[in-house]
């Protein structure tokens, strides 16, 4: 009997002893790790590192991490190279996440393990950080009850945010939209890479953005957004089985940026990868939209094998009748393997007004292309260029090749149109170009095939 009290009493012991352990461990995750580090001057910022490889859900840790951050005045939660699993996470302000090179974020593959159908969310935050070389990973969470049946959480989302860095990471398979923000502002995107999944950065009612050195490569449109205003994206490249930028802005710039299809991602829905086109009015009505979309610069981008360059139609357009666009500029493009150019079909305000100079657009030959549809709606034909209800066109030094006997332009109820060294290049000596009910028409220098007309 007595040999048996004393197994039980050591059997106690050994339970009681690796109950005090994971007691330790937890311990030292959470308050043992803490370090002061990034000194500004009489100020400090608390920088709690989380061991990777850990088994099971470290959603509780990772947030209890951000909590003490915030509740310290600010800091950083440190992500050395490892996996770490988690369910849906809350930011707070004044606290970075910090991926290192090796670093994976697994999200759950459980949607019940998520809150507010984010992975990592935000609500009016502000100095709000996500830095590093090192991954998010979506894991597609399924939702049977999400959008179209399966859509999951949304990798990053933010709402009413300001002062946001998101820098160096990359994000692939997100359930649903990776970047998405509503309410935002003084938000900088750099070097973040974005690989399969649904939208890319998705941003409605935002402002003061700027996105540089990205490359998204997404199933669904790349950039997306309504009554966004000063928005400044270079030096990106964008692929999609959707849209390039599928956007309603104000003060909209665009620079040395390469988009091309077709999409390396399957569209999820349509079960297709040709991009549909690099850039198309975004302005849905059941939005309630209040912006014109407008002033956008778009200057020395390379697009090709891209079904549109730019479409805007304002009649029956997919998302566009909301609010119309003001004024769009083309400088130093290069379309190349393009179905369509441009298809405009305006206000009936004519406030439309588009300025192209020192560009080319050459069709897809060898396509048995007849512009019937774009996105469900009705093109008005399958010419390079077709405008409708427009304000002021003007191109200067454009080149548009399309071999055949069809008017490669059409343009029709306009109050002005300029051509100015404009070449026609189709193979036959056919008038190439049809203009029609427009009050002011002012051509020089026309040329057909290299031809002066």
């Amino acid at each position: 009997m007595l040999k048996n009290l004393n197994k039980l009493r050591l059997n106690i012991k050994c339970s009681l002893t690796k109950r005090w352990l994971i007691i330790l461990k937890w311990n030292l995750i959470l308050l043992g790790f803490i370090s002061m580090a990034l000194h500004e001057g009489s100020l400090s910022k608390t920088k709690i590192t989380i061991p990777p490889n850990q088994t099971g859900l470290l959603t509780q840790t990772i947030q209890n991490a951000i909590n003490l951050c915030a509740e310290k005045g600010g800091g950083m939660v440190l992500f050395p190279a490892g996996k770490y699993i988690s369910g849906g996470l809350e930011l707070k302000s004044k606290v970075t996440l910090q991926l290192e090179k090796g670093a994976v974020l697994q999200g759950s593959d459980r949607y019940t393990d998520y809150k507010n159908d984010a992975f990592i969310f935000g609500k009016d935050l502000t100095d709000i950080g996500i830095m590093g070389e090192g991954i998010i990973d979506g894991v597609d969470c399924f939702n049977p009850k999400g959008e179209e049946g399966f859509r999951g959480p949304h990798c990053i989302r933010l709402i009413n945010c300001r002062k946001i860095s998101l820098e160096g990471f990359t994000i692939r398979n997100s359930a649903n939209w990776a970047i998405n923000c509503r309410y935002c502002s003084n938000a900088k995107v750099d070097k973040v890479f974005i690989r399969g999944g649904h939208d890319g950065l998705h941003t409605r009612f935002c402002n003061d953005f700027t996105v540089t050195n990205c490359d998204f490569r997404t199933g669904d449109d790349a950039f997306a957004g309504n009554d966004n205003r000063d928005f400044v994206v270079t030096d990106c490249k964008i692929n999609t089985s959707c849209n390039g930028f599928r956007m309603g802005c104000y003060n909209f710039t665009v620079k040395r940026c390469q988009l091309w299809g077709p999409g390396e991602s399957f569209h999820k829905i349509q079960k297709r990868n040709n991009m549909l086109s690099a850039f198309v009015h975004f302005s849905p009505k059941d939005e309630n939209p209040k912006l014109l979309s407008g002033n956008w610069l778009i200057e020395d981008v390379k697009i090709d094998n891209v079904d549109q360059v730019y479409v805007f139609n304002y009649l029956d357009g997919l998302w566009q009748t909301g609010q119309p666009v003001k004024s769009v500029q083309f400088k130093n493009i290069k379309a190349t393997g393009v179905l369509g150019a441009f298809n405009i079909i305006g206000d009936t305000g004519l406030k439309f007004n588009l300025n192209i100079e020192n560009s080319s657009f050459s069709f897809r030959e060898g396509t048995d292309y007849k512009g019937d549809k774009f996105e469900g709606s009705k093109l008005m034909s399958p010419s390079l260029f077709n405008a409708v209800n427009f304000d002021r066109i003007t191109l200067h030094k454009v080149t548009f090749k399309k071999s055949g006997t069809s008017s490669i332009l059409n343009c029709n109820s306009g109050k002005s149109i300029d051509l100015d060294d404009v070449n026609f290049i189709t193979g036959n000596s056919s008038v190439p170009y049809s203009i029609e009910n427009v009050e002011d028409v002012h051509k020089k220098n026309i040329e057909v095939n290299n031809q002066t007309r």
